[in-house]
């Protein structure tokens, strides 16, 4: 029987070695597939806390869904009847600008009565469809982009908070190519975003706004438990060596080594580098490269009498220069059923990113004491919460910024010189939910039909 295994127990690693072991089966290939996670329990980034009534996470909270991989992987799991459409309100969404909450209306009209644009800052806005397209071949930021294609106020004022929702990033910083490749496409295959968009109006692929009745770690945790494959946690991968026929995976504290046919890295960014530097110093100094800043989630639960104070929507973004340190909130209660008590408002307010990094300096009571203090500020609240949760991630979300696309193709062409290594994880090609785990079934796929068509133990493996 061939054996793979697979570092990482988050989303992409575990889809990975779902993927792989049902790719080998359809050849009739039987595949002995073991995951190491580090951690104390699979899920990665998704982290599903369910403390006194309230439902807190502190990764991700949702996916879009209709992708075929995260619906391969929801039956999988038996969690296909699981799944929970964000409410309607969703589409509601808020920016604090010049002291207020303002609407992000989708229609002309109501978008200019907003406040969020000055009339010059709209004027410019009109003409974007007359921008002529570039032809600079550099790697562009998305606030020179934004600024090019739509004007610098609405770079400042739009795009840059959008862009510390996605990745808490700074879109000074951020590669457009990499970060938001759908945004280049419209420019390059249309000579407009607003041309673009129109002429793709009803045609998007992307499904609803989804998130799972158990939380988000739920996927994770079921599809360890039912995907045909082994999970060993606590387990840290100490070193990745090729063997004379396949690999070796030595593992810290006890001092185990295992033998593989093929290894799935599909850990975080930095870990992976150090996993590369004995195979490829090239693949690890470019993996080594991508940035993760701390991220601090700090929810706060508060009772029905917040409910006048606070929008029925899916969230609120701050721009930089308001006053606050938070990045913005999501108003969990309002998007999905069964993350409070009845009646209950729950307040979830990110902190750090890229543009604060100093906020991992922070512990626990100091962050509890500012959330406390930008939330009662933003809403005007004079009731304090009644629930309170703090996580902290000291190395969070991948920021993929100019030069990216190079990384990628750096660790890409390392792994092809090295048969039976493969790279998934949301460090590379998308940071969302979804991207990581898709990418995580198209790599597992990939390896497991490899393993299937080799002869293992043969020179067609090596």
């Amino acid at each position: 029987m061939a054996r793979l295994v697979v570092v990482g127990g988050g989303i992409a690693g575990l889809a990975a070695a779902w993927s792989a072991r049902c790719a080998a089966a359809r050849a009739g290939v039987a595949l002995d597939v073991l995951v190491l996670e580090r951690g104390s329990e699979v899920g990665g980034k998704a982290r599903t806390i369910v403390r006194d009534g309230w439902m807190v996470e502190g990764g991700p909270s949702g996916f879009l869904g209709g992708r075929p991989e995260l619906d391969s992987l929801l039956r999988a799991s038996g969690l296909e009847n699981d799944a929970v459409l964000a409410s309607a309100r969703a589409k509601r969404r808020f920016l604090f600008r010049a002291g207020r909450l303002r609407e992000i209306k989708t229609s002309p009209l109501g978008f200019a009565r907003s406040g969020i644009m000055s009339f010059g800052g709209l004027l410019r806005l009109g003409v974007e469809p007359f921008i002529p397209r570039s032809r600079r071949t550099d790697d562009e930021t998305v606030w020179a982009f934004a600024a090019r294609r739509l004007g610098r106020e609405a770079a400042d004022r739009l795009v840059s908070p959008m862009t510390l929702g996605i990745f808490a990033g700074d879109a000074r910083k951020l590669s457009l190519a990499s970060a938001f490749p759908k945004m280049a496409r419209l420019e390059r295959e249309h000579g407009s975003l607003i041309r673009g968009l129109i002429a793709r109006r009803g045609r998007t692929s992307a499904g609803p706004l989804t998130s799972l009745r158990g939380g988000m770690q739920s996927l994770p945790r079921q599809l360890a438990e039912n995907g045909g494959f082994r999970v060993r946690c606590g387990a840290t991968v100490r070193r990745i060596d090729r063997a004379d026929i396949g690999w070796t995976v030595s593992i810290e504290g006890d001092g185990a080594t295992l033998e593989a046919d093929a290894v799935v890295i599909a850990t975080e960014p930095w870990v992976a580098a150090s996993l590369f530097r004995p195979l490829d110093a090239s693949a690890a100094d470019a993996l080594a490269a991508i940035p993760c800043p701390p991220v601090t989630v700090v929810a706060l639960g508060f009772d029905s009498t917040a409910r006048e104070r606070i929008p029925d929507g899916f969230g609120v973004l701050i721009a930089r220069g308001e006053g606050f340190r938070m990045l913005g909130n999501l108003w969990e209660t309002s998007l999905y059923p069964g993350r409070g008590p009845a009646g209950g408002i729950l307040v979830r307010a990110m902190f750090g990113g890229a543009v604060d990094e100093s906020i991992g300096a922070l512990d626990e009571a100091e962050m509890l004491i500012l959330a406390r203090r930008e939330v009662a500020q933003l809403y005007g609240l004079t009731a304090a919460p009644v629930f309170e949760h703090v996580v902290r991630l000291e190395r969070a979300i991948p920021q993929y910024e100019v030069g990216h696309a190079l990384r990628v193709a750096a660790v890409e062409r390392a792994v092809e010189t090295m048969p039976g290594l493969a790279v998934t994880g949301f460090g590379l090609r998308g940071v969302a939910f979804g991207d990581a785990a898709a990418d995580g079934v198209r790599t597992g796929e990939n390896l497991g039909r490899w393993l299937a068509t080799c002869q293992i133990g043969s020179t067609a493996c090596l």
